[in-house]
């Protein structure tokens, strides 16, 4: 499984990086990229955790390697604001970089991602938010994750909260934010904190599953949905639970973030992530918990309308077939094995376990779903109604 480094080129056409490299040790690959590309200097974009881990030392060695100039901006911080972004550009202007290297989770990724086109245009951040604002590519970006779980090194979205709005979150969508180089290295995961890699990697499970019933699926985003399921159901406990000293349960968790990805952002996601926002926003939830919490009780409420699809995700899941069995009893069973699986890892199914909620809010948080993060309702498979968002809520409670 760990031998070569695997590589995808030139599939921009179906909403992807125009490089994808993957493999333990990836991260190596900077040394000829920066050769071939005639790179003298890099901006590294991450944040302080990451550097203290030492989890960027394989990607500042391969560009010394090669002869680069590495500065680093270590500011970046979770749910970044867009002001991050705009520092990070500054940075990037002021050492001239040639490349920008986002390196961590998704908040890192994002805002090299935003901080590339930034620096190349004389345009307020606010004008670039939205589907398609972004005026033209920005400077070169080469994404590498340190988690298994967002996806985002193969995306074109970036998402920030926005200071002057309340801390509102903010989105950026455009081509011109997909990487030109994706490095997928799993050894980079390895210093993963336990809870960390267990709410990455549900994250990752959640833009799988929503991705395959997503009313903008496709047979393409099949196919990566349900590898992604399979590998996650497959390894996400030893991951957690094994860390550092499970290299093939890492690799296959990276492998499955980065199919996810690339399937939602082909496909959409649905209402789980649309209820997420005002738990992230209003309650401060972490947004792979905030996800992990949600998914069996967005899960519970779709399975009426995609029992077969269902059905498939509990095979998937290692649910065993029962005899008499109806289709939709077993796809209700690829909810109980999602909540099996927040089980064994250490995440709890109800929202009032992880975070301070009062029930009273729930009319409030399914006005905000629908204001902010209507394109997701559309695409969930069930038609949903603000009273149903609020019933979702009073049964993750």
């Amino acid at each position: 499984m760990f031998d070569g480094i695997g590589s995808i080129r030139d599939v921009n056409g179906v909403g992807s990086p125009n490089d994808i490299r993957y493999g333990m040790g990836a991260a190596a690959e900077l040394e000829a990229y920066a050769g071939e590309e005639g790179i003298d200097s890099a901006l590294l974009v991450t944040d302080e955790g990451v550097l203290e881990a030492g989890a960027a030392d394989p990607v500042v060695d391969a560009l010394e390697a090669a002869g680069v100039e590495v500065a680093t901006y270590g500011g970046v911080t979770p749910e970044p604001k867009l002001a991050l972004a705009e520092a990070a550009a500054e940075e990037v202007a002021a050492v001239d970089a040639d490349v920008v290297i986002g390196v961590g989770g998704g908040s890192s990724m994002d805002t090299a991602k935003l901080a590339s086109v930034l620096v190349e245009y004389d345009e307020p951040v606010r004008e670039m938010l939205g589907m398609g604002n972004v005026p033209g590519p920005g400077r070169p970006t080469v994404l590498l994750p340190t988690t298994a779980g967002t996806g985002s090194e193969v995306t074109h979205i970036g998402v920030f909260a926005d200071k002057e709005d309340g801390g509102n979150k903010k989105v950026v969508y455009s081509e011109h934010l997909f990487a030109d180089l994706a490095l997928v290295d799993p050894e980079l995961t390895r210093s993963l904190p336990p809870q960390v890699a267990a709410a990455t990697g549900m994250d990752a499970l959640t833009h799988a599953v929503e991705s395959y019933v997503s009313t903008l699926r496709t047979p393409y985003t099949d196919a990566l949905a349900l590898h992604a399921i399979e590998l996650i159901g497959d390894n996400l406990r030893e991951a957690v639970h094994q860390g550092e000293h499970n290299d093939e349960a890492r690799y296959a968790m990276s492998l499955a973030a980065t199919l996810a990805g690339q399937a939602f952002v082909n496909s959409g996601l649905g209402a789980v992530h649309a209820l997420t926002y005002p738990l992230g926003t209003e309650c401060g939830l972490g947004h792979g918990l905030a996800n992990a919490v949600l998914l069996p009780h967005v899960m519970e409420y779709n399975v009426p309308a995609e029992p077969d699809r269902f059905t498939e995700i509990a095979g998937l899941l290692g649910v065993p077939e029962r005899e008499d069995e109806s289709t939709l009893e077993r796809a209700h069973r690829a909810v109980d094995a999602v909540k099996a699986l927040n089980d064994d890892i250490g995440i709890p199914n109800q929202i009032r376990e992880v975070g301070d909620v009062d029930e009273s809010e729930f009319d409030s948080f399914a006005d905000i779903a629908l204001e902010h993060s209507q394109h997701n309702i559309d695409r969930n498979p069930r038609r949903m109604e603000k009273e149903d968002i609020a019933d979702v809520f009073e049964a993750g409670y």
